[in-house]
């Protein structure tokens, strides 16, 4: 049985990874899961980064705390919130 082939259409993709729509989604996602995290106390910083080929979100850990434990099981719960956001 032949298999299928897929040829990506690298352009649409490139295009699409770097839209101001996508840009703004990653900017909100990324925002609700700091806050999300944020909200038992710790201190968490955005970073969202439009690069050549796409746009990059990061929330980046609880600086309240010297525990990387605290801090990533509250971004893991936090990543939640971000699912929900539109």
């Amino acid at each position: 049985m032949a298999r299928p082939r897929f040829v990506l259409n690298r352009r649409n993709i490139a295009g699409f990874l770097k839209s101001p729509e996508t840009h703004a989604l990653i900017e909100r996602k990324t925002r609700a899961a700091a806050e999300a995290a944020a909200s038992d106390g710790g201190q968490y910083r955005v970073d969202v980064e439009a690069g050549d080929k796409r746009v990059r979100g990061a929330v980046i850990g609880d600086y309240s705390t010297n525990d990387p434990e605290v801090s990533r099981v509250a971004l893991l719960r936090a990543l939640d919130a971000a699912r929900e956001v539109e």
